[in-house]
């Protein structure tokens, strides 16, 4: 299991960043539901990896997006935070907006990542098949839209429900729409901020996986991203949905697992 711990960065800047696990280190960028310390996908990441996990700017508090302008501030943001950690040539996995941010670091610093897994990646845009406006809906039926699984989405409630007692229902739904808040600012309306430009300075080797049932981003979104990275390998998962680490979290994670050991 996850512990967190806060750091401050000698620009005075704080991160809560949560690690656990041994081995070669693997740094976690999440999505849309932030970072929990029970967190089942991390759980099999951590088997074989050191796993660090910084939770995203404004996830915590808001205040932490006031100096962040744009997303390459945000890029220069995480480039602070690796450099005090001491990271560098590392495998960077991360899913949804955690992945747009995993790419837009290997794209501004290509030294920072060795491998890079993006699953289900916000940040490219295409007329053809747009990517749903999930800001838009309410809050409480924005998870529905995610999952495809619902028995996974249930499964995996009841779980954090254990292991960190049961839910207030109120916190949830301010912690739902803060993290939206956070995101919306370098997503909306439109996600791609010019990633589409910046994915061939990506030097890392590149592994991207799709939900085929994604409401939120479209799974035609792998043939964007293969362009832009030609190289890279790119597969769609049947029967998940945007959360597709935790509606197969052991095939997702093996998947992960033999492309960082390749």
């Amino acid at each position: 299991m996850l512990t967190g711990e806060n750091i401050k960065l000698k620009n005075g800047r704080a991160w809560r960043v949560y690690s656990g696990g041994t081995g070669p280190t693997l740094l976690w960028l999440h999505g849309l539901g932030g970072i929990a310390a029970s967190d089942p996908f991390l759980a099999a990441l951590e088997r074989n990896h050191r796993v660090i996990a910084p939770l995203a700017p404004g996830f915590s508090d808001l205040a932490e997006l006031d100096e962040i302008g744009n997303i390459h501030e945000l890029a220069l943001d995480y480039d602070d935070l690796l450099d005090h950690l001491g990271l560098e040539g590392t495998a960077i996995v991360g899913h949804s907006f955690g992945a747009m941010i995993a790419a837009e670091i290997a794209a501004h610093f290509p030294r920072r990542a060795k491998k890079l897994a993006l699953l289900n990646p916000v940040g490219l845009w295409n007329d053809a098949y747009p990517v749903t406006d999930i800001f838009a809906e309410p809050y409480l039926q924005i998870e529905s839209m995610l999952w495809h699984d619902k028995e996974a989405r249930d499964a995996l409630a009841a779980r954090r429900s254990n292991a960190e007692g049961p839910p207030n229902e109120a916190e949830r739904i301010i912690a739902i729409a803060q993290g939206l808040t956070a995101v919306t600012k370098f997503t909306w309306p439109i996600p791609d901020k010019g990633l589409k430009k910046r994915l061939p300075r990506i030097a890392a080797s590149v592994l991207t996986l799709f939900g085929a049932e994604d409401s939120f981003i479209p799974a035609r979104y792998a043939e964007d991203f293969a362009k832009g990275l030609p190289h890279a390998k790119t597969l769609t998962i049947k029967g998940t949905g945007h959360m597709l680490p935790y509606e197969k979290t052991e095939e997702v994670a093996a998947l992960v697992e033999k492309f960082l050991a390749s």
